[in-house]
């Protein structure tokens, strides 16, 4: 019965392993299809904690608003960058930061009076909470603005062969191709509705990413704009020089994946093999008990 209940058990390890696995993977794919598929936009859900930080943050939002004022613009970068979720803003993020600092110091508290300093200490961890949500956003958000680049590109070219000018196609596109990128494009052209430079307002779109792809195209824009080229031939040399950059950045997201993999794949198979051996051993030694693994 005991080997049955390892076998059990060494299973159950390795269909979470695979689960997990492909849980983690899944926002590694690199699509396949030339032209990227239209998708519902994804709800922003209210996380339950985030409620309960917002509560017990907001009679120290006036101090830790003071308390980040050194770093507010390199958090109000990152908040842009992870695409500003839930309607976010720096307020937001000191009040959020605040509260969970509250929650979980009297978590941590309970444990060292508990005697459990040491879990007490990893508790304390919490408190980066919102940083921690804030980039795995940024991240997830400015890997699909770089898959998203060389296709847009592709189509803002022919938009502005047809004829149209770049302005108005930049702006056709954008909201016939939703995603992070089309976001982004559609708040430098409210930029210069509002009477901003069109240099200005690239130049913000570079500062509020972190994408190699954002870059390029804007520092290409920018070049062609200085030197007076046509710009449906600058798009089609941009779009060029972008899908060589996908290939090699989708090249290194899959290095950076394999040593992952690896390490999720041993995580999860090596207790069950360890449980396997573990009963063979039980069975082999007649079911004496630990004793007669331990050869007492």
């Amino acid at each position: 019965m005991v080997i049955y209940a390892m076998a059990a058990g060494g299973a159950l390890c390795v269909l979470i392993g695979t689960v997990g696995l492909a849980q983690l993977t899944a926002g590694e794919r690199v699509a396949t299809s030339a032209v990227p598929q239209a998708k519902k936009p994804d709800k922003d859900e209210t996380f339950v904690l985030d409620v309960i930080a917002d509560f017990l943050g907001g009679p120290f939002a006036g101090m830790a608003m003071e308390l980040i004022r050194p770093w507010r613009s390199a958090i109000r970068r990152r908040i842009d960058a992870a695409g500003r979720p839930g309607g976010m803003t720096v307020e937001t993020y000191a009040r959020r930061t605040a509260g969970y600092t509250v929650l979980f110091g009297l978590l941590a508290l309970g444990l060292v009076a508990n005697g459990r300093p040491l879990f007490g200490l990893l508790a304390l961890l919490g408190s980066a909470q919102t940083e921690l949500i804030l980039y795995n956003k940024r991240v997830t958000r400015q890997d699909a603005i770089q898959r998203a680049m060389p296709d847009f590109l592709d189509v803002l070219a022919v938009t502005v062969s047809a004829g149209l000018s770049f302005r108005l196609a930049l702006a056709r596109v954008a909201e016939s191709m939703p995603g992070p990128l089309s976001e982004e494009f559609m708040v430098a052209l409210r930029q210069m509705e509002l009477g901003t430079p069109r240099r200005e307002a690239f130049e913000d779109l570079r500062s509020r990413n972190n994408s190699d792809a954002v870059n390029l195209f804007v520092t290409a824009i920018l070049q062609a704009e200085e030197l007076g080229a046509p710009l449906g031939t600058a798009l089609v040399d941009i779009g060029g020089d972008m899908r060589r950059e996908a290939a090699q950045w989708a090249r290194r997201k899959a290095q950076r994946t394999t040593p992952k993999i690896t390490a999720i794949t041993m995580s999860m198979t090596l207790p069950a093999l360890m449980m396997v051996v573990l009963g063979a051993l039980f069975i082999g030694s007649g079911m004496g008990g630990a004793g007669g693994i331990l050869g007492g």
